[in-house]
This record gives structure tokens, C-alpha cells and sequence, in this order.
């Protein structure tokens, strides 16, 4: 007599052999996808230079600053007053657009405190501080007061379109006789902008 092999059909909603295999396949392949594209990730930004150390291109870089013109913000015997740009000619003016939101214009502050600071008693560079949000205006007056900032800071609601700015904080240096000859995308460092002041600096270049 023949054994009679009867074969079980797969009951509706049981598990098909070998598919939870192909399942648990595809998400390992995931997983490993995901890491190496975090592994890659960290790679590039663990390269990336610090915002302080970029330098950018712009199409301002050797043209005449655009002009600025505008109210001071700042209280004090100058509150109110209209400040220039043009008014520094003679000077190296570091032009730095801020937003007291900004969390980077926040980072970059004490080297912008400790630039003024070198140059004061020399008075050959300042600082001009830009506000870059209209709406924004009164709290980066606190701000910079809170910091007790003596520099200019001036509200221009077109200069942030004239000198085209993006993300900030968005700094340009310009040369005493008006030449925007540096931008700093990020923030900046007080001894690369010195370091770039002596480097453009007329007696650097001739070698006196």
C-alpha cells in the first residue's frame, strides 16, 4: 500500500516561505544605506572650514562700496542721527549685516568687540553694523547696547538688497578709499581681518 503525502495548502494570512527573509533583507539594506549616508555627512562637514575662514567670491569685490545712509539706532548723543558710510572714508570699515534673531551674528560678537578694540586707539578701522531686518530693528538696538557696542549701527532697509545679502551674518571690508576689497560669509575672526589689513594695506604692498 502507498503512503498517500497530503500537502497542506497555506491558510489566508500565513506567512509565505521565505518572504519574511527577503523582508528582513531589504531593511538591513536600508539601515546600511542610512549609515553610510550619515558616515558621509559627517565626513563632510567634519572638512568643511570654520564660517570665520571663508573668504567668497562677490561681484562688489574692487568696486566702490554701495552707499549706506540711514538713521542711527543706537541711544546716546547720537541717537537718531544720520550715519553714513561715506562718513568713514579714510578708514577700513568692516560693513557687517546683522538680525539680532541670528544666532551666528550672536557667536560672532566678541570678535567683533575685540577688532574695535585694537583699532580704537589707532582709529584707522571701524565697524558699521547694518541691520538686515526691518521688522527687527528695536531688538538689535538692545542687542548691541546690551554689549555696549560704540560703534555705528545704522537702519537702511535697501542696503540689504544694493549689497546682496543672503544668509547671515555677511560681512564686506572696505579700503579707505571706498573699494570693497573682502567679503566674509559667516563669522568673522578679528585676526583674519587683520590679517587682511595689513596684507591690502598700501605700505604693506610697496614694502616700506
Amino acid at each position: 500500500m502507498s503512503a498517500v503525502v497530503e500537502h497542506a495548502e497555506p491558510q489566508l494570512g500565513a506567512p509565505v516561505p521565505g518572504r519574511s527573509w527577503r523582508r528582513r533583507r531589504v531593511g538591513l539594506w536600508l539601515c546600511v544605506a542610512l549609515a553610510l549616508a550619515v558616515a558621509v555627512l559627517i565626513a563632510v562637514l567634519a572638512s568643511s572650514k570654520p564660517a570665520s575662514e571663508v573668504l567668497t567670491d562677490s561681484p562688489l569685490l574692487g568696486k566702490q562700496a554701495p552707499p549706506i545712509s540711514g538713521r542711527a539706532i543706537l541711544n546716546g548723543p547720537t541717537g537718531g542721527r544720520p550715519v553714513q558710510l561715506s562718513a568713514d572714508r579714510g578708514k577700513w570699515v568692516l560693513v557687517n549685516f546683522a538680525a539680532s534673531w541670528c544666532v551666528p551674528c550672536q557667536e560672532e560678537m566678541p570678535q567683533l568687540l575685540l577688532f574695535a578694540k585694537q583699532h580704537r586707539a589707532a582709529g584707522n578701522a571701524t565697524i558699521l553694523t547694518v541691520a538686515d531686518d526691518e521688522s527687527d530693528v528695536g531688538n538689535l538696538r538692545r542687542f548691541l547696547e546690551e554689549r555696549s557696542v560704540t560703534w555705528p549701527a545704522v537702519d537702511d532697509s535697501s542696503a540689504p538688497v544694493r549689497w546682496g545679502i543672503g544668509q547671515l551674518p555677511q560681512s564686506f571690508l572696505v579700503d579707505p578709499q571706498g573699494l570693497v576689497v573682502a567679503v566674509v560669509e559667516g563669522q568673522a575672526n578679528a585676526a583674519d581681518l587683520d590679517a587682511l589689513i595689513t596684507k591690502l594695506s598700501p605700505s604693506t604692498a610697496s614694502g616700506s
